[in-house]
């Protein structure tokens, strides 16, 4: 079988393995008019597989395979690229694997007619008519002149996304297979607390954890560990004890709360985990990971405002530390004027920069009357749902106090957040 060291991305593989396939059985297909496509291209963020699936690819179809990946200077790596296509082309069937090729050179996107990238154009444009199978994984696409990534030199581009949550959990399985691992460790569990990271990110974490039990002598890895190496991992959370003044503790767990509470009574059970930690300094941060995206834009609005609405609630002044919050908010209003028309032709601009004063005037002021209107809104959910929100400060004021003493089991984790939450049901409105 195909793609054994793969672990998810089902639809992929389906996709790759039709292709090899057509290598495989040509008569079938040429009797069709099919044709092995020209190129194929894995593009998608660092870490989440693309190079692994590239090499099960090649070994699968059992072609001699000719790698390309920069590690030479300008000069030099344009003589390898033109050596390598006629190599490939000298030994057909074969396969070219451009690996990184977005890092073949390090022109900007301004700048897309650099040597190397003129080269492989060129290479691809001599193999065109031969056996040749032409495979590349790519981060930024962006990066590439459209010429080379056009139909006819890449005929499949597929996009490697990060696992969801079906792949994440295959995934956490399988690096947890070989471990030993504490009997009361639900997979669940630990996937909704790190879902939509990378592979790699998800090896990384397990890997981590057990590190870390090994460090204290345990015989197995447990929970505590695991949520250590997320928190340091994806949260850059040390064991390292710091100090803080209580009312900026208490100023952050309001703020959490309020981002929670608002997913939560949106998306039932789409929080994973939250907390909120002392960095060097006395900084105090905090974060909710969602395991269940809220992607609808006025859900998405109320949820980056929740923050702030409810900490002027509590405290009956203007929250400070919002920033991102509000640049995310403000991103997506504008993006709902000038892209979607959402609030009338009045704020549209077609062209998605500049504008007349005029209309830099009626945006700026729909987009403030439409954050304080979505920021009454999400005290209001708060409100309604006050004593739940009490529940969930204080639990993030309580893991927060015994975070320094390294009591993990006491935590916000996953299980005790279902728990508090359903105990909290009937507060929702």
């Amino acid at each position: 079988m195909s793609f054994e060291k793969v672990i998810g991305y089902e639809s992929i593989k389906k996709e790759l393995n039709t292709v090899l396939d057509v290598i495989k059985n040509k008569g079938i297909y040429e009797a069709l008019g099919a044709t092995v496509p020209k190129g194929i291209m894995l593009y998608g963020v660092p870490g989440v597989g693309k190079t692994l699936i590239a090499n099960s690819f090649i070994e699968a179809s059992g072609m001699e395979s000719f790698l390309l990946r920069k590690t030479k200077g300008d000069g030099d790596f344009v003589t390898e690229i033109k050596e390598t296509f006629e190599k490939a082309k000298e030994n057909v069937p074969s396969i070219v694997f451009l690996d990184d090729m977005d890092k073949f050179s390090s022109s900007d996107e301004k700048h897309l007619d650099a040597e190397e990238y003129v080269a492989v154009q060129s290479g691809i444009d001599n193999v065109k008519n031969e056996e040749v199978l032409v495979i590349a994984t790519v981060n930024d696409v962006k990066k590439l002149p459209k010429s080379l990534t056009r139909s006819g030199r890449f005929d499949k581009k597929l996009r490697i996304s990060k696992p969801d949550n079906r792949d994440s959990r295959e995934i956490i399985s399988y690096y947890l297979k070989n471990k030993r691992v504490d009997n009361d460790i639900n997979i669940d569990d630990i996937n909704r607390m790190i879902t939509y990271n990378s592979c790699a990110t998800l090896e990384s974490i397990i890997n981590e954890a057990a590190i870390y039990a090994g460090a204290e002598r345990k015989t197995e890895i447990t929970i505590d560990n695991i949520v250590n190496a997320v928190l340091k991992l994806n949260y850059g959370v040390t064991n390292e004890n710091y100090e803080t003044d209580e009312s900026i503790l208490r100023e952050k767990a309001v703020h959490e709360a309020g981002h929670l509470v608002i997913s939560e009574v949106l998306l039932a059970d789409s929080v994973g985990l939250a907390s909120i930690n002392v960095y060097p300094g006395g900084k105090v941060g905090g974060f909710v990971h969602l395991c269940e995206h809220i992607d609808r834009r006025p859900y998405y609005i109320l949820g980056s405002l929740a923050g702030k609405a409810a900490v002027e609630l509590r405290f009956g002044r203007p929250a400070s530390g919002c920033g991102s919050d509000l640049s995310k908010t403000e991103e997506l209003l504008r993006e709902g004027m000038e892209q979607s028309s959402i609030y009338g032709f009045d704020t549209f601009n077609p062209n998605g920069y500049g504008g007349s004063s005029d209309l830099l005037s009626r945006q700026e002021a729909v987009l403030s009357a439409e954050m304080t209107r979505y920021r009454y809104i999400a005290k209001d959910i708060i409100l309604k749902n006050e004593e739940f929100f009490d529940k969930i400060t204080d639990e993030l004021l309580r893991m927060c106090a015994v975070l320094s003493e390294r009591y993990i089991n006491d935590r916000f984790l996953p299980d005790k957040a279902i728990d508090l939450l359903d105990e909290a049901c009937a507060c929702r409105s």
